[in-house]
């Protein structure tokens, strides 16, 4: 059975109006069509799909006939083939089976100073510009940068490195810029921005190799890339170099891009709906008092949790999530053919009025256990699902818990009237022109205990 969708003049309506505003349109087709939704666009038939059981049944249950859509072979610019990009399954098994150990408990556990740390200096340079309104957008984006930098390679990638930010910069803006370009040049086609990018990944690649090299030297640095480089399979095979770049590169932009987008939007949040925000600050006073959280605070700092849950619910980093079937298949009952576009419609799962009471309303309480316990388990999936699910959704959930606990430990937070805040859906979504925020002191500086 097909599923129903738009007609070819009604379709030709739409495309302009996908590309201006995708939040807004894609809505539209689903409540206008279904939880299935089948768009055909020239040579490209996408299956717009928002419902949890379906989703549950890509992503889990059927997940070895979907192979990454074509959308992710844009990133291979910057990452080559690595865990977010590769569609061989035996080689992502393989890597996964290698890399999952660096991403522990224990692991994890001995990052949190060097989250605490770099988040103490981030806000040690808002109090002292208190009361102004700042950009905390970039603050995050820069924050996280440096704690990635110091889990992944022991330097901080936000000062010391900046063919490292360079490179990714310069290599996202010709990703979005292909990734939203109706008609693409192979990626080979040497255009001026396609050379400037190969240029500029290749010094990222060479600062990584350089890095590589010496842990193969040796040392007991106690970071992610000295795990990796120390890895072996059950044959006593380590990475190739090649793949360990590719990997080491992946985790680079993974870990810093989506909990950089979730605090902000989380600041926003909690800045629009103050009730909410003296609430978690009492919360984390009781837990914190005035010390820096540690590892072991994460367990009682549930309402923290609860925050970042809701945000990602309304806000989800990745809006959606792609595959593409191997062979045909069928959703919901649809008939789904090899080599189409499946869209899992994240933000609207997690927007239905079906399986969340008031959508659009910020209410942190719908991540209680018991709440989280009667809801279909993908309901909400900011992480992805199944085999696939993201490697690193641990630490980032340590990182973003910390790094908020400690943001509203010191200080109250008041948005600027003034600026717009507008959700820009690309690949990811995040605030299209920042969100400008005025953080006013709580408390100077919290001890250590």
């Amino acid at each position: 059975m097909e599923a129903p969708g738009p007609g070819l003049v009604e379709t030709g309506r739409i495309l302009p109006k996908l590309a201006k505003d995708p939040l807004g349109t894609v809505g539209a087709l689903l409540d206008g069509y279904g939880d299935v939704v089948r768009v055909k666009a020239g040579p490209m038939l996408v299956y717009l799909v928002a419902d949890p059981a379906m989703t549950e049944y890509v992503l889990k249950d059927n997940y070895t006939n979907y192979r990454k859509s074509p959308i992710y072979d844009e990133f291979s610019i910057l990452l080559g083939e690595g865990q977010l990009t590769t569609n061989n399954l035996e080689y992502w098994r393989k890597q996964r089976k290698l890399i999952h150990p660096a991403f522990s408990h224990s692991h994890v556990k001995g990052f949190a100073d060097s989250i605490t740390e770099s988040t103490a200096a981030m806000l040690d340079g808002w109090d002292a510009t208190a009361g102004e309104f700042r950009d905390i957008y970039d603050d995050y984006v820069t924050l996280l940068l440096a704690v990635t930098g110091r889990i992944l390679f022991s330097i901080d990638l936000s000062t010391d490195t900046t063919q490292v930010t360079d490179a990714m910069r310069a290599a996202f803006a010709f990703i979005m810029k292909r990734v939203n370009a109706p008609v693409k040049l192979p990626q080979s086609f040497p255009t001026p921005q396609a050379r400037q990018v190969a240029r500029k990944v290749g010094e990222l690649d060479d600062v990584v190799r350089h890095l590589i090299d010496e842990r193969r030297r040796g040392g007991d640095t106690a970071d992610v890339l000295t795990a990796l480089v120390r890895a072996r399979d059950e044959g006593g095979q380590g990475m190739r170099e090649e793949d360990l770049l590719n990997e080491i590169k992946t985790l680079l932009v993974a870990g810093h891009e989506s909990p950089a987008n979730a605090l902000s939007w989380a600041c926003y949040l909690l800045a629009t709906h103050p009730r909410i925000q003296e609430r978690l600050a009492e919360k984390v006073r009781g837990v914190l008092g005035e010390r820096v959280p540690s590892f072991a605070d994460l367990a009682h700092l549930s309402y923290c949790r609860m925050v970042i849950e809701e945000t990602m619910r309304l806000y989800p980093p990745a809006w959606i999530v792609e595959r593409t079937p191997i062979a045909d298949d069928v959703i919901g009952g649809y008939d789904v053919p090899a080599g189409a576009r499946v869209t899992l419609c994240m933000y609207y799962i997690h927007r239905d009025k079906r399986l969340w009471d008031d959508p659009e309303e910020f209410r942190p309480e719908r991540f209680a256990d018991q709440e989280v316990a009667e809801r279909h388990k993908f309901a909400f999936f900011p992480f992805s699902g199944g085999p696939r699910i993201c490697l690193g959704k641990d630490l980032s959930m340590t990182e973003m818990v910390l790094i908020l606990a400690m943001t509203v430990q010191r200080f109250r937070l008041e948005l600027d009237p003034a600026h717009p805040v507008r959700p820009l859906a690309s690949v990811n979504l995040r605030p299209e022109s920042g969100i400008r925020v005025r953080p006013i002191r709580r408390i100077t500086q919290p001890t250590r205990s």
